[in-house]
Protein backbone atom coordinates (compact mmCIF):
# COMPACT_ATOMS: atom_id res chain seq x y z
CA UNK A 1 0.00 0.00 0.00
CA UNK A 2 2.82 2.40 0.89
CA UNK A 3 4.50 1.62 -2.43
CA UNK A 4 1.32 2.42 -4.38
CA UNK A 5 0.89 5.73 -2.53
CA UNK A 6 4.53 6.59 -3.12
CA UNK A 7 4.20 5.84 -6.84
CA UNK A 8 1.05 7.93 -7.13
CA UNK A 9 2.64 10.85 -5.24
CA UNK A 10 5.79 10.60 -7.39
CA UNK A 11 3.72 10.61 -10.57
CA UNK A 12 1.74 13.61 -9.30
CA UNK A 13 4.95 15.58 -8.56
CA UNK A 14 6.32 14.75 -11.99
CA UNK A 15 3.12 15.89 -13.72
CA UNK A 16 2.93 19.09 -11.64
CA UNK A 17 6.60 19.75 -12.30
CA UNK A 18 5.98 19.60 -16.06
CA UNK A 19 2.99 21.91 -15.75
CA UNK A 20 4.82 24.48 -13.67
CA UNK A 21 7.99 24.57 -15.75
CA UNK A 22 7.66 24.40 -19.51
CA UNK A 23 10.25 24.98 -22.18
CA UNK A 24 9.23 25.39 -25.74
CA UNK A 25 9.26 27.06 -29.08
CA UNK A 26 6.83 29.93 -29.60
CA UNK A 27 5.85 31.89 -32.73
CA UNK A 28 4.34 35.32 -33.30
CA UNK A 29 0.62 34.99 -33.89
CA UNK A 30 -2.59 36.78 -33.19
CA UNK A 31 -2.65 40.53 -32.66
CA UNK A 32 0.64 42.37 -33.39
CA UNK A 33 1.31 46.09 -33.57
CA UNK A 34 4.69 47.62 -34.46
CA UNK A 35 4.80 51.42 -34.73
CA UNK A 36 7.49 53.89 -35.83
CA UNK A 37 6.91 57.50 -34.73
CA UNK A 38 8.83 60.58 -35.78
CA UNK A 39 8.68 64.29 -36.46
CA UNK A 40 9.01 66.56 -39.48
CA UNK A 41 9.09 70.27 -40.15
CA UNK A 42 5.31 70.12 -40.71
CA UNK A 43 3.87 67.57 -38.26
CA UNK A 44 4.50 64.46 -36.20
CA UNK A 45 3.93 61.19 -38.06
CA UNK A 46 3.64 57.47 -37.50
CA UNK A 47 3.82 54.29 -39.54
CA UNK A 48 2.16 51.10 -38.27
CA UNK A 49 2.65 47.44 -39.11
CA UNK A 50 -0.08 45.02 -38.08
CA UNK A 51 0.45 42.22 -40.61
CA UNK A 52 3.27 40.22 -42.12
CA UNK A 53 5.59 40.27 -39.11
CA UNK A 54 7.16 36.90 -38.32
CA UNK A 55 9.04 35.73 -35.28
CA UNK A 56 9.92 32.87 -33.00
CA UNK A 57 11.51 32.28 -29.63
CA UNK A 58 12.69 29.48 -27.37
CA UNK A 59 11.58 30.22 -23.82
CA UNK A 60 11.37 28.54 -20.43
CA UNK A 61 8.34 29.39 -18.30
CA UNK A 62 7.93 28.49 -14.64
CA UNK A 63 4.38 29.03 -13.41
CA UNK A 64 3.46 32.59 -14.39
CA UNK A 65 7.01 33.83 -15.05
CA UNK A 66 9.57 33.57 -17.80
CA UNK A 67 12.79 32.12 -16.37
CA UNK A 68 14.92 32.18 -19.53
CA UNK A 69 14.86 32.98 -23.22
CA UNK A 70 17.51 31.19 -25.27
CA UNK A 71 16.58 32.73 -28.63
CA UNK A 72 14.19 35.32 -30.07
CA UNK A 73 13.98 36.67 -33.60
CA UNK A 74 11.51 39.10 -35.20
CA UNK A 75 11.33 39.86 -38.93
CA UNK A 76 9.33 42.96 -39.89
CA UNK A 77 8.88 43.56 -43.64
CA UNK A 78 9.58 47.22 -44.43
CA UNK A 79 6.55 47.37 -46.75
CA UNK A 80 4.27 46.29 -43.89
CA UNK A 81 4.79 49.75 -42.34
CA UNK A 82 1.96 52.04 -43.46
CA UNK A 83 1.32 55.72 -42.73
CA UNK A 84 -1.94 56.09 -44.62
CA UNK A 85 -0.17 58.35 -47.14
CA UNK A 86 1.33 56.57 -50.14
CA UNK A 87 3.89 59.31 -50.90
CA UNK A 88 5.20 59.18 -47.32
CA UNK A 89 5.36 55.37 -47.45
CA UNK A 90 7.33 55.56 -50.71
CA UNK A 91 9.84 58.03 -49.22
CA UNK A 92 10.25 55.84 -46.12
CA UNK A 93 10.80 52.67 -48.19
CA UNK A 94 13.42 54.47 -50.30
CA UNK A 95 15.16 55.77 -47.17
CA UNK A 96 15.26 52.25 -45.72
CA UNK A 97 16.58 50.89 -49.04
CA UNK A 98 13.67 48.43 -49.06
CA UNK A 99 14.55 46.85 -52.41
CA UNK A 100 17.98 45.77 -51.16
CA UNK A 101 16.98 45.27 -47.49
CA UNK A 102 13.31 44.25 -47.41
CA UNK A 103 13.19 43.47 -43.68
CA UNK A 104 13.93 45.05 -40.32
CA UNK A 105 15.39 42.35 -38.05
CA UNK A 106 15.70 41.96 -34.29
CA UNK A 107 17.70 39.07 -32.81
CA UNK A 108 18.24 38.46 -29.11
CA UNK A 109 21.91 38.48 -28.08
CA UNK A 110 21.60 38.04 -24.30
CA UNK A 111 19.15 38.39 -21.44
CA UNK A 112 20.54 40.55 -18.64
CA UNK A 113 17.65 40.42 -16.18
CA UNK A 114 14.21 38.81 -15.83
CA UNK A 115 11.62 39.73 -13.19
CA UNK A 116 7.96 38.82 -12.74
CA UNK A 117 6.87 41.24 -15.48
CA UNK A 118 9.98 42.76 -17.13
CA UNK A 119 12.92 41.62 -19.17
CA UNK A 120 16.11 43.59 -19.78
CA UNK A 121 17.93 42.23 -22.81
CA UNK A 122 20.52 43.05 -25.42
CA UNK A 123 19.63 42.44 -29.03
CA UNK A 124 20.92 43.14 -32.51
CA UNK A 125 18.68 45.42 -34.57
CA UNK A 126 19.29 45.50 -38.32
CA UNK A 127 17.75 48.33 -40.34
CA UNK A 128 18.62 49.01 -43.99
CA UNK A 129 21.49 46.53 -43.76
CA UNK A 130 23.11 48.28 -40.76
CA UNK A 131 23.25 46.38 -37.45
CA UNK A 132 23.49 47.85 -33.98
CA UNK A 133 23.27 46.36 -30.49
CA UNK A 134 20.40 47.79 -28.43
CA UNK A 135 19.54 47.32 -24.78
CA UNK A 136 15.80 47.15 -24.17
CA UNK A 137 13.54 46.86 -21.14
CA UNK A 138 10.36 45.08 -22.16
CA UNK A 139 7.20 44.35 -20.17
CA UNK A 140 5.63 40.92 -20.52
CA UNK A 141 2.47 39.09 -19.49
CA UNK A 142 1.57 35.41 -19.62
CA UNK A 143 -2.04 34.60 -20.43
CA UNK A 144 -3.24 31.02 -21.03
CA UNK A 145 0.06 29.93 -22.59
CA UNK A 146 0.45 33.13 -24.64
CA UNK A 147 3.36 35.51 -24.01
CA UNK A 148 2.73 39.19 -24.76
CA UNK A 149 5.66 41.62 -24.93
CA UNK A 150 5.19 45.41 -24.88
CA UNK A 151 7.88 48.04 -25.10
CA UNK A 152 9.51 50.87 -26.97
CA UNK A 153 12.96 51.91 -28.12
CA UNK A 154 14.36 55.29 -29.11
CA UNK A 155 16.68 55.23 -32.12
CA UNK A 156 17.95 57.69 -34.71
CA UNK A 157 18.33 57.58 -38.46
CA UNK A 158 22.02 58.46 -38.06
CA UNK A 159 22.68 55.41 -35.84
CA UNK A 160 21.83 53.28 -38.86
CA UNK A 161 23.72 55.53 -41.30
CA UNK A 162 20.50 56.77 -42.90
CA UNK A 163 19.62 60.26 -44.06
CA UNK A 164 16.18 61.25 -42.75
CA UNK A 165 13.67 61.43 -45.63
CA UNK A 166 12.77 64.76 -47.21
CA UNK A 167 9.96 65.85 -49.53
CA UNK A 168 8.91 68.81 -51.68
CA UNK A 169 12.46 69.62 -52.84
CA UNK A 170 13.82 69.39 -49.26
CA UNK A 171 11.32 71.89 -47.86
CA UNK A 172 9.82 69.16 -45.66
CA UNK A 173 12.43 67.43 -43.51
CA UNK A 174 12.08 64.49 -41.17
CA UNK A 175 13.67 64.70 -37.72
CA UNK A 176 16.55 62.37 -36.86
CA UNK A 177 14.86 60.85 -33.77
CA UNK A 178 12.47 57.89 -33.99
CA UNK A 179 10.50 55.91 -31.44
CA UNK A 180 9.75 52.23 -32.04
CA UNK A 181 6.78 50.87 -30.07
CA UNK A 182 5.51 47.31 -30.14
CA UNK A 183 3.03 44.82 -28.76
CA UNK A 184 4.00 41.30 -29.83
CA UNK A 185 2.09 38.14 -28.99
CA UNK A 186 3.82 34.72 -29.03
CA UNK A 187 1.98 31.40 -28.82
CA UNK A 188 3.39 27.89 -28.39
CA UNK A 189 4.00 25.86 -31.54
Amino acid sequence: MKTAKLLILSALFVVLGFQLKAQGNYSLSGSQVFTVEGTSTIHDWEMVSKEGVKGNMDVTINGSEITSISSLKIILPVESLKSGKSSMDKNAYECLNQKKNPNILYELVSVDQISADKIKAKGKMTIAGQSKDVIMEVNYKLNNGTVVFEGNQDITFSEYKLDPPTAMFNTIKTGNELKLTFKAQFQPN
